[in-house]
């Protein structure tokens, strides 16, 4: 029974043991949940790929300086070309660089069909009538009790005709020619240039019948020649005294007799009187003034130009542009004075291989074998002043100082007449440069002046008081007298004077009314007389004191226009 009862606690143990073995315990864990696999998940739809956006348009950043000239593009007037001064000359927003001043007085028509807007074809005649009146004076020959004969002829090329046929210098031949030998176009007439003009009608103060235009007279006055005029004189009462004047000496029968240190001789020249006075020189140069720079600069620069932008008539131009154009002709400047050197344009020579092509003071710059008389040639003032840079020896630029002005303001007239408004910028650059040629102009005349005493001067230096050194003393005396005081007659025609405007201190009116007394009516002779009066005091000293009067003259005019004294004494 025991050995049963060992059976039973072995068989216990072996089953427990192997309980245990398994793992096994009083209480097994729960067998791990069985996961089942997730449900497949759909695909997320496709989106759709973001449209392309447009590339933004390139704007030009704010830094750019395209043409690396230190201005960015955003401000720069003319952004493709360099240009870091900006200069803009004529005031129309575009730089200089890429909308660059003409160099020739050539602009396009702003009204209607045709190739040109510019034209001065009565001022062009009335610098033709004046060459004819100086031919006219010259031809002159002693012809006894012909001197009503002799005025009316004078008269005629001033007034234009004849009471009967006030326009008969139309059919008149200018007899216009040149040392080259080619056509003068046009012609053969003054009315071929352009019909009915005259000067009587466009001096200083008026033609003396209230007909015609209304001229200006600066303040109602004109002053500097007493001798044979009334009180309150015209301008062309003076140019008729001295057509008056010349018909009796070339109609007296007698000829002015010259004491030189030879002896006595007689002065042939029929346009010089015995007081000295060459009334050719003063008539042609006191002409140049009441006419020719009276209009420029006291008559046609005094347009109101932004009331002057419309048509001139049926004109390719308009009424400012004309107007601006007529101031140029009278200054007498080619289209193209720019291309000349002063020697050209003076009319003395040329070092180009034909001296021919320019060194009369003409060229013919279209090339059609004629020389336009309207465009291509020279002319009074504009001449003078090549003739003034050239005795200053390269101290002065007159000529050119002109020209561009001219050139500038007429290209802001162009600009404006095309956009039909003249703006306040334009506006203020145009007066400038109306005021620049205008003052130059008179520099011009100012400077001949002065050259004109040292000729005077030197003319006196070759005087053997009481006596001549020769006849040629005499009559170059005269003729250079003659271009002094006619051409000092003019400065009082110009409203930009410096002895009008204020501009230089110390000098008014009353300093030019000197200059002109100081020169008197007629020059100092070898004897001391003047005017046939004869000095209480020896011929040296009348000539010295006259001599001090000039000099004195020639300074107000250093100090009026501001002149290098150098340039002046070389003059």
């Amino acid at each position: 029974m025991f050995f049963n009862r060992l059976l039973q606690l072995l068989a216990v143990l072996f089953f427990s043991l192997i309980l245990v073995a398994c793992g096994g315990g009083s209480s097994s864990p729960a067998p791990a949940p069985v996961q089942e696999a997730p449900a497949e998940e759909e695909p997320p739809a496709e989106e759709e790929p973001p449209a392309e956006e447009e590339p933004p348009a390139e704007e030009e950043p704010a830094s750019t300086d395209e043409d690396e000239d230190g201005v960015l593009n955003a401000a720069d007037n003319c952004p493709a070309t360099s240009n870091a001064d900006q200069a803009d000359s004529d005031a129309d927003g575009s730089g200089d660089a890429c909308d660059p001043i003409a160099t020739t007085y050539a602009y396009p028509a702003t009204y209607g069909e045709g190739d040109s807007g510019v034209s001065y074809t009565g001022q062009t005649a009335r610098h033709m009538i004046m060459l004819g009146l100086v031919d006219a004076m010259l031809a002159l020959t002693e012809s006894p009790g012909e001197a009503a004969t002799i005025e009316a002829d004078l008269k005629f090329i001033i007034d234009g005709g004849t009471t009967d046929d006030p326009t008969a210098i139309n059919t008149t031949a200018h007899g216009f020619d040149v040392k080259g030998g080619e056509p003068v176009i046009p012609g053969p007439t003054y009315g071929d240039i352009s019909n009915n003009k005259n000067l009587k009608d466009k001096i200083a103060g008026g033609n003396l019948t209230g007909g015609g235009e209304t001229r200006r007279l600066i303040d109602d006055e004109f002053f500097g020649w007493s001798d044979g005029l009334n009180a309150g004189a015209l301008p062309l009462e003076l140019a008729y005294l001295y057509a008056a004047r010349l018909a009796t000496e070339a109609s007296d029968g007698t000829s002015p007799q010259i004491p030189t240190v030879d002896g006595v001789v007689s002065s042939n020249l029929v346009y010089v009187d015995e007081a000295g006075r060459d009334y050719r020189q003063l008539m042609q140069k006191f002409l140049s003034g009441a006419v020719s720079f009276s209009q420029g600069t006291n008559d046609y620069f005094q347009t109101d130009y932004a009331n002057g932008l419309g048509q001139e008539g049926t004109k390719t131009y308009g009424a400012g542009e004309h107007d601006f154009d007529e101031a140029f002709g009278y200054y007498g400047a080619a289209r193209d004075i720019n291309d000349y050197t002063d020697d050209e344009a003076a009319g003395k020579g040329s070092l180009r291989a034909d001296p021919n092509e320019y060194g009369n003071g003409y060229h013919d710059s279209n090339g059609d074998g004629s020389i336009d008389v309207r465009s291509e040639v020279v002319l009074g003032h504009a001449q003078n002043c090549a003739k003034r840079d050239r005795g200053s020896s390269q101290a002065t630029d007159y000529s050119k100082t002109a020209m561009d002005a001219f050139l500038l303001g007429r290209q802001i007239l162009s600009d404006a007449t095309t956009n039909g408004v003249l703006t306040a910028e334009q506006d203020t650059v145009l007066q400038a440069q109306i005021s620049i040629a205008s003052k130059t102009w008179e520099k011009c005349i100012a400077a001949t002046v002065v050259h004109y005493i040292n000729d005077t001067l030197g003319d006196m230096d070759d005087f053997v008081p009481p006596n001549f050194a020769n006849l040629s003393n005499f009559t170059t005396l005269a003729k250079h007298w003659g271009e002094m005081k006619g051409f000092a007659l003019a400065l009082q025609f110009s409203p930009f004077s410096p002895f009008r405007d204020g501009s230089v201190a110390g000098t008014d009116l009353d300093d030019l009314k000197t200059v002109l007394t100081l020169m008197g009516d007629a020059p100092v002779l070898a004897d001391g007389s003047q005017n046939g009066v004869v000095p209480f005091v020896p011929a040296a000293s009348a000539i010295a004191d006259y001599r001090a009067d000039l000099l004195q003259a020639r300074d107000i005019l250093q100090a009026a226009y501001e002149f290098d004294p150098t340039v002046v004494a070389n003059w």
